[in-house]
């Protein structure tokens, strides 16, 4: 095994004749899905280089050294919605590889019920801006196929298989 490249965000590792990719920091990563009054999921607009036009995605993020994924999840949620909340309103939804064919990384995904009166954060600008989109319309979304990122899909489908009947179940 030997490293082939490294910047500060991953590593390109060869064992034999497979070639995969190491992120730092993605051990402890998280991304969050939030429900805002328990009626509208909040999704964030971002530019990505690697794909034109402009993504809907969850918050997600890199664990800083010692920080739990959990903490993390919460840290992610603030800067980039603004929103603030006690760990205890977040749920373990499951875990995420993104591609386990190249990439080493596992991400937790989380739930987390946020309400309106937890806006007190100014928000970083990763994103253009933060979506709201009831559970309605986000199911129609799904079926329309304009959500494409793979964190974003992998909490849904946790989401929908969890809480079908009604957002409140998860209380």
């Amino acid at each position: 095994m030997s490293i082939q490249y490294e910047n500060p965000w991953f590593k390109v590792v060869r064992d034999g004749r497979f070639h995969y990719v190491v992120e730092n920091k993605a051990d402890n990563g998280a991304a969050v899905l939030a429900l805002l009054d328990d009626k509208e999921f909040l999704l964030l607009r971002v530019k990505r280089m690697a794909h034109a036009g402009i993504q809907r995605e969850i918050p997600r993020g890199y664990g800083e050294p010692g920080e739990t994924s959990l903490a993390c999840a919460r840290r992610e949620l603030a800067e980039e919605t603004g929103y603030l909340i006690d760990e205890s309103r977040l749920r373990l939804l499951g875990r995420f590889k993104p591609n386990s064919a190249i990439l080493a990384s596992t991400i937790d995904l989380y739930l987390a019920q946020v309400n309106s009166s937890d806006l007190t954060e100014q928000r970083d600008d990763e994103a253009e801006a933060v979506e709201r989109i009831s559970v309605a319309d986000m199911r129609q979304l799904l079926r329309d196929g304009a959500i494409q990122d793979g964190f974003t899909l992998a909490a849904l489908a946790h989401y929908f298989n969890s809480f079908s009947a009604s957002p409140a179940e998860y209380r």
